[in-house]
């Protein structure tokens, strides 16, 4: 059983890794690429600061599966912890 944990282990930081990785590229796309994706869009027919329905679905879609990485690896840290004791 001592090597299922220490695998656990190492799951679960590669998990809250990948997670801190996905959190950081949609804080990326919030900030830098929307800017420079407006002014394209500006140019081919789209009002104002609007964004097409697609490009907002999938902004939405990289949110929520940041959010839910991390709350899965940070569950799976505090479960692997209470076995260790």
């Amino acid at each position: 059983m001592r090597w299922g944990k220490i695998v656990l282990i190492f799951q679960a930081i590669l998990t809250l890794i990948i997670g801190i990785i996905y959190f950081m590229q949609f804080t990326a796309i919030g900030a830098s690429d929307m800017l420079e994706l407006k002014e394209e869009l500006k140019s081919e027919n789209y009002l104002g600061n609007e964004l097409p329905p697609a490009i907002k679905d999938i902004k939405q879609r990289f949110q929520i599966a940041s959010y839910i990485i991390l709350i899965v690896s940070l569950m799976e840290l505090v479960i692997i912890s209470r076995l260790i004791k």
